[in-house]
C-alpha cells in the first residue's frame, strides 16, 4: 500500500481548526482611511461568504482586526484579521469550506497587494510549506519571494502562500559625495549627526536621588517633512556649516518593516497550508523539486534554500525515533538474550515484529487513514506487545522440553497451552483501544492513527506468533544440527590418530 501510495504519509495531523487568519498587504502609501474602508469590506465578504454557507447557522463568534502589524511583521502598509469560530462539534461546516467561500467571496479592490487566507492549526510548530531562502541582500530575497509565491500556489490544495519579508514605509539612503569625503567627513559621522539632530544629543547624565536625568540637546527648524532633513546643515571637522546635500546624495529606496536573519545571513520565509487529504507534505516538496522552477530561480538570484516547518519536525522527529528504534530493539535483545541464554532465540522471537507492521499499514488502509508519526511511536509499543506473546510461548516452549519432549511434541504442546494466555493478552488491549477507533469527536481524531496501529497490527500478528515462532525455532535448530554435523565431523578428522 505505501509503495503503490495507497496509504500517504502525513507528519502530524492537526485537528480542525477553529480560528482562521487573514493577512493583508496593502500598497505602500496607501491612506489609513482607505485602509480602514478595506478591512470593513473584507469582514462584509466574511459575512456574506458564511450567509451563502450556512445560513441557519452561526458560523463565526468574533473577528478581530489589527492594522499596522501581521504576525511578527510591523508596517502601516500591514493588517491581519482574526476570526473565531463556533465550535467544531456544533457545526455542519468544516474549515477548510469556509477558508475556501471566504477566499472566493473577498471582492477585487484598489489599494491591495495580496490576501493570504489560512487556518491556525495545533500540533508542530510552522505551516505544512515552509521554504526558506538565505542571501545577502532583502531586496534580492524579496524579488525572488515574488517569483516563488506563484510557483507554491499552484501545488494542489495550496492556499495562504505568503512571505515573512513586507514592504514597510519608504526610506531615504544616503551616500558620500567625493566632496564630502575631501571635506573630512565620513558616512557614520553624517549618520550620527542626522541622528542627533532629529532624535538630539545626550552630553549628559546624572542622578537625582533614586532617579537619573538625562539632557538632552535637538536641534529645531522652521522646515516640516523632507525639506527638514534636506536643508539640515552639518558641521564640518574643520568647524564650518555645510548643507547636507553637498555632503551626501538623497534618494528613495522601498523599505522593508521586518528583516529576519539567521547565521548571519538574511532569511525570507515563503510559507503555505495544504489540504493533507488532498497532498502531503512530502509530495508537495517532492513536486516542487522535481519541476525545476525552484532550483532555476534560487540559481538565477544566487540564493540557497531549505525546507523549514513541519518538513523541518518531521526530520528531527524521524532522527530521534530512528535512534530510539534502535535502542529498544537493542534492549529487548539483550534482555530476552540473558533470560533465555540463547542468542538465536531472542531473533524468533523478535521476527514476529514485522507481521505486526505489516497489519499496522493495511489497518490504515483498509479504514482510509493516512500513517501519521503517532503510527510509527504506536508500532513501538506493538513491537513490545508482540513480544510479549512470544515470551509466553517460548517459556512454555523450553519447559517442555525440559520435561524430554522432542521439539516438534514441545512446539505443539506449547502452541495448545498458551493459545488463551496469547490471545487473552492481545484481546485484553484491543478491548481497551477499540472505544477509541470509534471515537466521534473531530478533535481527537489525529489519534486514531495510533489506535489503528496498535488494534490491527495485534489482530494480524497474534494467530502467527502461535505458529511461526515454533516454526522459527525449529529452522533454528536445523541449522544448528546441520553446523554441528559439518563442524562436528572437521574436529573427529583433526584428532584421528595417524595409521
Amino acid at each position: 500500500p505505501i509503495r503503490g501510495e495507497r496509504v500517504s504519509f502525513v507528519f502530524f495531523p492537526s485537528p480542525e481548526a477553529e480560528n482562521v487568519r487573514a493577512r493583508i498587504v496593502f500598497n505602500a502609501g496607501i491612506p489609513e482611511e482607505r485602509a480602514l474602508e478595506v478591512l470593513k469590506e473584507v469582514e462584509a465578504s466574511l459575512e456574506v461568504a458564511m450567509n451563502d454557507l450556512a445560513p441557519e447557522e452561526e458560523l463565526v463568534t468574533a473577528v478581530f482586526s489589527t492594522l499596522g502589524r501581521a504576525g511578527n511583521s510591523v508596517g502601516d502598509n500591514l493588517a491581519e484579521m482574526r476570526v473565531q469560530l463556533s465550535s467544531s462539534e456544533v457545526r455542519t461546516v468544516r474549515t477548510p469550506a469556509i477558508v475556501r467561500a471566504w477566499r472566493k467571496a473577498i471582492p477585487k479592490m484598489t489599494g491591495i497587494r495580496r490576501v493570504a487566507i489560512f487556518e491556525t492549526r495545533g500540533g508542530p510548530p510552522g505551516r505544512d510549506i515552509d521554504l526558506e531562502i538565505t542571501g545577502p541582500d532583502a531586496a534580492v530575497l524579496k524579488q525572488a519571494a515574488s517569483e516563488l509565491i506563484p510557483v507554491l500556489s499552484a501545488i494542489n490544495s495550496a492556499s495562504g502562500v505568503s512571505d515573512d519579508l513586507p514592504y514597510g514605509k519608504p526610506e531615504l539612503v544616503m551616500e558620500l559625495k567625493p566632496r564630502g569625503a575631501a571635506l573630512g567627513f565620513s558616512i557614520d559621522e553624517v549618520g550620527t549627526q542626522v541622528r542627533n539632530a532629529f532624535e538630539g544629543a545626550v552630553p549628559r547624565r546624572f542622578a537625582d536621588g533614586d532617579d537619573e536625568i538625562t539632557i538632552r540637546i535637538s536641534r529645531t527648524s522652521r522646515d516640516i517633512g523632507g525639506a527638514k532633513l534636506r536643508n539640515l546643515e552639518l558641521i564640518s571637522p574643520s568647524g564650518e556649516f555645510v548643507p547636507l546635500t553637498e555632503v551626501v546624495t538623497l534618494r528613495e529606496k522601498q523599505g522593508f518593516a521586518a528583516i529576519q536573519r539567521e547565521n548571519g545571513k538574511t532569511k525570507v520565509s515563503i510559507t503555505a497550508d495544504l489540504n493533507t487529504e488532498i497532498m502531503t507534505t512530502d509530495k508537495a516538496i517532492e513536486i516542487l523539486e522535481s519541476q525545476g522552477q525552484l532550483a532555476a530561480i534560487v540559481e538565477k538570484y544566487g540564493l540557497d534554500y531549505e525546507f523549514g516547518g513541519r518538513d523541518k519536525e518531521r526530520r528531527k522527529a524521524f532522527t530521534a525515533l530512528t535512534t530510539g528504534t534502535y535502542v529498544a530493539l537493542a534492549v529487548i535483545y539483550i534482555i530476552l538474550a540473558w533470560v533465555f541464554g540463547n542468542y538465536f532465540r531472542p531473533i524468533a522471537i523478535m521476527l514476529i515484529i514485522p507481521f505486526g507492521i505489516v497489519g499496522a499499514v493495511v489497518g490504515h488502509w483498509l479504514m482510509g487513514f493516512q500513517l501519521t508519526i503517532l503510527s510509527f511511536i504506536g508500532l513501538l509499543g506493538l513491537a513490545g506487545i508482540l513480544v510479549n506473546d512470544s515470551i509466553i510461548l517460548v517459556s512454555r516452549l523450553d519447559e517442555r522440553l525440559s520435561w524430554g519432549e522432542s521439539l516438534y511434541e514441545a512446539a505443539v504442546g506449547a502452541s495448545r497451552a498458551r493459545l488463551r494466555a496469547v490471545l487473552l493478552t492481545s484481546l485484553t488491549t484491543i478491548g481497551g483501544l477499540i472505544p477509541l477507533m470509534f471515537e466521534k469527536s473531530l478533535q481527537a481524531q489525529f489519534l486514531l492513527p495510533l489506535a489503528i496501529t496498535l488494534v490491527l497490527g495485534l489482530g494480524l500478528a497474534t494467530l502467527p506468533v502461535l505458529f511461526l515462532v515454533p516454526a522459527l525455532i525449529g529452522v533454528g535448530a536445523d541449522i544448528h544440527r546441520g553446523i554441528r554435523s559439518v563442524f562436528g565431523n572437521l574436529e573427529a578428522r583433526k584428532v584421528e590418530p595417524a595409521e
